[in-house]
């Protein structure tokens, strides 16, 4: 199992093996687990005597964002967004105990925040683990910007194909709005949720980070949860407003190919009913007259257009 334990003594930060945690515990201490087995997970769990429920919780994926509180320790999972490549963004859930001077958290893969935060952590500019708690939350939540940033690029880009004429670029456009408008209410689902932490971090409940000035901190990242929630929910209506206008731009251009066959097939009904008069099975063809055959087939030319030319005036056709 990969695991790192940072520990800060003074002014430096030191890399220590995980097994001498409980030892340095009266000094601020970062245990980061990767992927760890419900064995390893357990060894730590009686050593910092976690709660049952949290560590079951911690093992498993696709938790909703939360923070609960047990004896000795709160736990609280978090989410990082990655957009490794344009249009996929990957979930990692992180879990995370919050003890007297100790933060452990526990991840199924490595993501470029943690790395960022163990960089700072290392340099020493977290002293406390109220700051390293802040500093995992804040890095995080600010490369959601970058997420839904990219999101407001594609509601441009596919707005700007509805305005193409081209049916095969309606399709696509459509089915893109679709997938879209899904990842916003997948991302919105995640981020929602986190603003119950944030304000309880705020509010001061946790006894471990009750530290002097550090309220303005999470404050600072509540802030930022919901205007990132804003703007997903913004997002989101514009991609639907921009559905709306697609489907009725379809519906227009359906009317008017309706309304130009109809326009035709009213004009052939009145040709077929001159027409179906002198089809009919007699034995011989009355008014049998070469005049008259004429003066009929002028007439049904003359209808016919003064039909077009009238359709045409009404904006028919």
């Amino acid at each position: 199992m990969p695991a790192t334990l940072l520990v800060r003594s003074g002014s430096t930060t030191e890399e220590r093996p995980p097994a001498e945690l409980s030892e340095l515990r009266d000094r601020p201490c970062w245990l980061d687990l990767v992927a760890p087995s419900e064995q390893d997970l357990a060894l730590v769990a009686d050593e910092l005597a976690l709660h049952p429920l949290a560590v079951e919780d911690a093992l498993q994926t696709h938790e909703r964002p939360k923070i609960e509180s047990y004896e000795g320790h709160y736990f609280i999972v978090f989410y990082a967004l990655e957009e490794p490549t344009p249009d996929v963004v990957e979930r990692h859930q992180v879990s995370i105990f919050v003890l007297q001077n100790t933060i452990v958290t526990v991840h199924a893969k490595e993501f470029a925040a943690r790395r960022a935060v163990e960089k700072r952590f290392k340099d020493g500019r977290l002293n406390t683990t109220g700051l390293l708690l802040h500093a995992l939350l804040d890095t995080m939540v600010d490369q959601y910007f970058q997420i839904v940033d990219a999101f407001g690029d594609r509601v441009e880009l596919l707005e700007s194909f509805i305005v193409e004429d081209s049916a095969g670029a309606h399709q696509t456009s459509l089915r893109e709005l679709f997938l879209l408008k899904r990842d916003l209410v997948q991302i919105r689902r995640i981020v929602a949720p986190e603003r119950e932490i944030l304000s309880t971090l705020v509010r001061g409940d946790i006894e471990a980070l009750r530290e002097t000035g550090r309220r303005a901190y999470y404050q600072d990242v509540y802030d930022h949860i919901v205007r990132v929630t804003d703007e997903i929910d913004t997002f989101r209506d514009l991609t639907s407003n921009v559905i709306d206008a697609h489907l009725a731009a379809a519906s227009n251009r359906l009317n008017e190919v309706v309304k130009v066959l109809t326009s035709a097939a009213t004009v052939l009904l009145v040709l077929s009913v001159v027409t179906s008069f002198f089809g009919m099975n007699f034995a011989v063809l009355p008014f049998e007259s070469a005049g008259f055959f004429w003066a009929t087939m002028a007439g049904m030319v003359l209808v016919g257009l003064a039909l077009l030319m009238y359709f045409r005036r009404k904006g028919y056709l």
